[in-house]
């Protein structure tokens, strides 16, 4: 598999600060957009549901007689008015929004899941890059050219190919979370994915090291801190963030995979973990 060229060129460290900058900032608008947003649905739902209660209360005291007419309710037994398409639809959504995003989540993992058994790639091992962080989309040829150092030739093609399968858990743009959620989905239900590079909790279950490697500073529960200057220069990334590291995930059944094949897995993963933890721990800071 051709490999892409690199996002970032080897110096230009302060052109990534300045967009990190500027992403920060769009971000921090967006959340204020939405919160706008939020606001306004909040006050209108209860502006409609107030105008709901008093039209209750007056039918009310209509069918008992208390009252003769109401300027709430003009005529109690009208016609209901003939909607129009785009009023049907936009009812249809309100009445069953959560339904059809429901529906349109499964269809979407469904598709993920079949697109990636017909164009999946002759690959040794893949990598889940997993954060909200763009810096390590942008290294994603990078990341893969550092563990195929590591790895070996696992399907026996005459080559060793590691894919980088990148997750992003920003959900800040609604036109992108649904796709990124449902990516996760999928892979939380794929076995042969268990090496996990990040630098936040995810949803994913991993394998906590510290009994394996007590007193050993670099493991945490998530699994093995790696920044260092060996990684940096690896990696091309002088500004790693402190808290990136590689972990396993824990072996359980899944949809796709029994507890079984995916405790193999691991064992065959884990030696490409010693030899990078061992390089690690020999850079120091």
């Amino acid at each position: 598999m051709e490999k892409r060229d690199g996002f970032i060129p080897k110096e230009d460290i302060e052109f990534e600060k300045e967009l990190r900058r500027q992403e920060l900032e769009e971000e921090a608008e967006r959340e204020r957009l939405i919160q706008e947003k939020k606001e306004t649905e909040e006050r209108e739902r209860a502006e409609y549901e107030k105008n709901l209660q008093d039209r209750k209360i007056e039918l009310m005291k209509l069918k008992q007689g208390v009252i003769e007419s109401s300027d709430v309710i003009k005529e109690v037994h009208e016609e209901k008015p003939k909607l129009s398409l785009g009023q049907k639809i936009s009812g249809a959504w309100y009445r069953s929004k959560w339904l059809i995003l429901f529906v349109a989540a499964m269809i979407i993992i469904v598709g993920y899941i079949t697109f990636d058994m017909v164009t999946a790639e002759k690959v040794d091992y893949n990598v889940l890059v997993v954060s909200s962080d763009p810096g390590f989309y942008y290294r994603t040829q990078e990341i893969e050219e550092f563990f195929e150092s590591y790895a070996d030739d696992k399907n026996g093609d005459g080559k060793v190919n590691v894919m980088a399968y990148n997750i992003s858990l920003d959900y800040s743009d609604p036109n992108t979370a649904t796709a990124s959620q449902a990516q996760l989905m999928s892979q939380l239900q794929t076995g042969e994915n268990v090496l996990v590079l990040s630098d936040q909790p995810t949803d994913f279950i991993l394998w906590d090291m510290r009994e394996k490697y007590p007193g050993d500073d670099r493991i945490t529960e998530l699994g093995l801190l790696i920044n260092c200057e060996y990684t940096r220069e690896k990696l091309k990334w002088e500004a790693m963030p402190e808290g990136v590291y590689l972990g396993i995930r824990e072996p359980a059944k899944l949809l796709s995979t029994s507890e079984e094949t995916m405790r193999k897995n691991v064992e065959e993963i884990l030696p490409i973990f010693e030899k990078i933890k061992k390089d690690v721990e020999a850079s120091g800071e």
